[in-house]
């Protein structure tokens, strides 16, 4: 693996530490710690090792200091012991649904830039003729399994948050009250991530764009810039919105594991050997210098 693979390879690593930080916005009883200090692990300490990151962040100034806050702010806000979010207690994980929220707007923005980054060396390799067809297809495939988990995660919790401002203008009688205008702004954060990552997105498979167009269409009914569909309620939508994300997160997630293992274990291969080399050669000139 040449070595801009091997940096593209870590950082799509990283990247994907963000990117399951959504798992924890699914409604369930029980989250599996062991992986909750696997990503905190890697979140925390891949920014101070010698690794391509802290590398990339330390180099680049400015630019490397704001991503730097944004990285720091992200483990201290989920993953420290200070988070009121996740709170891992003996053999599981609990999380408080009412920050929900705020897990998207921690990891869309990060993501996001971690993404731009990957993208600048995946340019390098191109115009440097670097170039490995199993680095292309994991980019594609990563690209295309982020959309995916943010889409079916995101449209989920857009649908929440409609229901419960729904039925806090039910209570108020048509008024809105302080709980109904709270859930609003909610939803205004919600669609913003929305678009930010419509945005940034560049795969064009059918899956994803089917999905994207049906969670913007039900974006557009809540909001009332688009009908609902005659003879269906926005329970319906919802339901087919959630069957396209679905298909497109399963068939998408199936791609990424058939490209993302192989490309870590030979990054790990490969880094050992570089490293078992220069200890090597670094023995061999104190021997040298020894004669």
């Amino acid at each position: 693996m040449l070595p801009i693979s091997r940096v593209i390879v870590s950082l799509v690593y990283y990247n994907s530490l963000i990117r399951d930080t959504l798992e924890y916005t699914i409604n369930r009883d029980k989250f599996d710690v062991n992986f909750y200090n696997y990503k905190k692990n890697g979140i925390i300490n891949e920014p101070l090792l010698n690794t391509p990151l802290k590398q990339f962040l330390d180099n680049n100034g400015e630019k490397g200091e704001e991503l730097r806050k944004l990285i720091n702010e992200f483990g201290e806000t989920l993953y420290s012991e200070k988070s009121t979010i996740l709170r891992p207690e003996n053999d599981n994980v609990h999380v408080d649904h009412n920050q929900d929220v705020t897990i998207f707007e921690k990891v869309v923005p990060l993501h996001e830039q971690i993404t731009a980054v990957i993208r600048l060396h995946d340019r390098y390799r191109k115009e440097h003729n670097q170039v490995e067809e199993s680095i292309t297809k994991l980019l594609d495939a990563d690209e295309e399994f982020y959309r995916g988990v943010l889409l079916f995660t995101l449209s989920s919790e857009i649908f929440r948050k409609f229901d419960e401002f729904n039925k806090n203008m039910r209570e108020g009688h048509g008024e809105k009250t302080p709980a109904a205008s709270f859930v609003e702004q909610e939803l205004q954060i919600l669609t913003r991530m929305f678009f930010v990552s419509k945005a940034n997105a560049t795969c064009k498979d059918t899956n994803y764009t089917e999905a994207l167009d049906a969670t913007e269409h039900m974006i557009e009914m809540m909001n009332g810039r688009r009908e609902l569909p005659k003879g269906k309620n926005f329970r319906d939508v919802f339901v087919e919105v959630n069957a396209k994300c679905n298909a497109l997160l399963l068939i998408s997630e199936d791609q990424w594991k058939q490209t993302y293992q192989p490309a870590v274990n030979e990054m790990i291969k490969d880094n050992q050997a570089a490293r078992a080399q220069a200890e090597a050669n670094k023995a061999s000139e104190n021997n040298g210098e020894n004669k």
